[in-house]
Order: structure tokens, then sequence, then C-alpha cells
């Protein structure tokens, strides 16, 4: 599962690394001097950089929408939401343990092809489900800057980008970079005062079209456990926590 939506964010974030090195040449645009390519790696520099960020878009994972709305910081702590075509969650995830809680046809995509499936889903739905340290399903989904390491992986990637119009995101002032790649197009914006933050990342066409917003950088998380009675021990297996 959070192999799955980390796959799916990155989709649309992973473009940034393939920032490009072309330049229009305007003289009255920010970062004057400065070729596409430097400004998105600055960027990524500062995203990466951040202790704290607010991510939230619509994506796809494996050719199915999937709406994400996560607040990490580089502690690990989160608060965030997921919604599916079939199904949603709330995930927190406070210290060391992460909690879900979904619906019920979250869980029932979850335990697709168990025998149990049907009554666990049942049993689980609306409730806070503590998942074991390493559970393969959940390992990462809180994890910011697994989230943004793709961004910065293929450095040879960021050739052809150019800059573009500076326009506006959330209110806040932004360039553009752009990139065609086949039939996609990416868009990059990134703040051009204070720190060079991504504010967007756009991509249209392809297989994996996308948005994400990143905003609310160096707030800090507010995530903390559910109260004990509400959740269902997953870690030992128990029918609930008292």
């Amino acid at each position: 599962m959070s192999r799955t939506l980390a796959a799916s964010v990155i989709c649309a974030t992973a473009a940034v690394g393939a920032a490009g090195c072309s330049d229009d040449g305007s003289s009255d645009q920010p970062f004057k001097g400065q070729s596409a390519d430097q400004v998105a790696a600055k960027a990524v520099t500062a995203t990466r950089n951040a202790a704290s960020l607010r991510m939230a878009g619509k994506v796809a994972a494996d050719g199915q929408p999937l709406t994400v709305d996560f607040h990490v910081d580089t502690q690990k702590n989160c608060t965030g939401r997921m919604a599916m075509e079939r199904g949603s969650a709330d995930v927190i995830h406070a210290g060391q343990a992460t909690y879900i809680k979904g619906d019920k046809e979250f869980w029932a995509n979850a335990a697709k092809g168990s025998a149990g499936g049907p009554k666990q889903a049942q049993a689980l739905s609306g409730r806070w489900v503590k998942v074991p340290v390493g559970d393969a399903r959940t390992t990462g989904l809180c994890d910011k800057q697994g989230f943004l390491a793709d961004m910065d992986s293929d450095k040879s990637e960021r050739k052809g980008m150019t800059k573009g119009d500076v326009t506006t995101v959330d209110g806040r002032e932004a360039i553009a970079l752009k990139k065609k790649k086949g039939g996609e197009t990416i868009t990059m914006y990134v703040a051009t005062k204070g720190k060079p933050y991504i504010l967007k990342v756009q991509q249209s066409g392809g297989e994996n079209p996308g948005t994400v917003v990143f905003s609310d950088y160096e707030k800090p998380v507010k995530a903390a456990p559910p109260p004990a009675g509400q959740v269902i021990d997953g870690t030992k297996g128990d029918k609930a926590a008292s």
C-alpha cells in the first residue's frame, strides 16, 4: 500500500529531477543569470532540506486515480489522508508507530484475496489500526525524505527544461519550469521569493498525469497517537487496545 502511494506521489514529483538547462534569456525574470537546471537544483535542495511540508494533490496509482494530502517532517511524524476509487483512509505516524483508519472499501481492497477479507474489512472499518513496524504495506508511508528522494536521483536527466511564465501558486509568486518528453508535459513551479521551495508539480499527458501542491513549509506536524481505546493493535494481534 505504501509503495503504491509513494510511487504515486513520486510519479508527479520525480520529474523534478529532470529539470533542464535551457534558459530563454529574459532579463526581467526571477533567477536572472541562472539556467533552468540551476533553479531546479536549488528548488530540490531547498525542498529536501525543509524540516516539514505538506503535499496534497491528485495522482495516479497503477492507472487508478488517487488523492493524497500529507503533512510530514524529517522525523517521520505525519498526518494525512488518501482516497482511491475504492476506499479512503486517514494516517498518523507518531513516534515509532503508524496508525491507519480506513473505511470498509479501503480494508476490503487491502485484504483482497484473503479468505477472511470481508469479515476483516467489516471489523476494521472506521477503527484506528496500529500497524506493525516494518510492515511492507506502510514502510515509507510517512517518510518525507523518501518521498522526495527520487526528485534528485538522476541528475543526468536535467536537460531540456525551460523557464516559463511567472505566476502565483496559493498566493505565492512562482516561476514555471517546463519540459516536454514524449507525450508528457511536466511543469514545476518554484517560489521566487524567500527560499526557492517547490510549490507545485504538474504532469499532463502520458500514463501518470497528476498535480501535487507543496505548502506549509517549516510548520510543525501535530501528530499524536489516537486514544488507546480507539485503537486495534495490529502489532499484537489484539482485537482492540484497552
